[in-house]
């Protein structure tokens, strides 16, 4: 079957049919284009809200917070749902903290300012769904398999775990650099690991969605 090219007329044809944004999120797109700050666009934001909405998530655990946009989106498919979400830069941070609190989440996401594999380390609780952004970020393929297994320890049954940037913009082919390598990487263990039932979403540069076994 014949594939379609992702032309920028189609994602922004995709992104249209996506339903508007309220004022806090319009102006969190608009600072992101305009600071190239990363952040997931309208359509993956509506993927994941749906996701956590499908599956019920209660207590939804964020690796890579940037200025709180996923985070907006994943706490808004809930009710009445907590976010803990990893951010090291302090100025991202302290601005997530409020675009959380415009949003109406202050109370709702918890923004801790450390090193995830680090936090999660010494994080206790368990999670309905996580959402990993830091793909791009691993310094290793070691890090990388530690930081999946932290998030597994600390998943329900039933759970989702979701990374986006799974293709790294087809790098993920023919890797070259360590970012790609690690990306492919937890690509392959995701997709054989024996708790995991997982499909990769070509939306965006990729989202790797799976499921945590009964």
């Amino acid at each position: 079957m014949r594939t379609v090219d992702v032309t920028d007329e189609l994602q922004a044809y995709l992104d249209g049919l996506v339903p508007p944004r309220d004022s806090v999120l319009a102006r969190m797109e608009e600072e992101a284009h305009r600071e190239n700050i990363p952040i997931v666009d309208p359509h993956e934001g509506q993927l994941l809200y749906l996701l956590v909405k499908i599956a019920g998530a209660k207590r939804i655990l964020e690796l890579g917070t940037a200025t709180g946009y996923s985070g907006i989106w994943l706490l808004r498919g809930t009710e009445g749902a907590t976010l803990t979400t990893y951010e090291m830069d302090h100025e991202r941070a302290e601005r997530a903290r409020a675009n959380f609190a415009a949003a109406g989440f202050a109370e709702a996401a918890l923004v801790l300012e450390e090193n995830a594999k680090d936090g999660l380390e010494q994080l206790e609780g368990r999670f309905d769904a996580c959402f990993i952004d830091l793909l791009n970020s691993f310094r290793s393929e070691e890090i990388t398999r530690r930081v999946l297994e932290l998030c597994l320890e600390r998943l329900e049954g039933g759970a989702l775990l979701m990374a986006d940037n799974a293709l790294r913009q087809g790098e993920v082919l023919h890797p070259e650099n360590q970012q790609a390598r690690n990306v492919r990487y937890y690509n392959e263990l995701v997709s054989r690991h024996p708790r995991l039932e997982s499909v990769l979403v070509p939306i965006r540069d990729g989202l790797l969605v799976a499921r945590v076994k009964d």
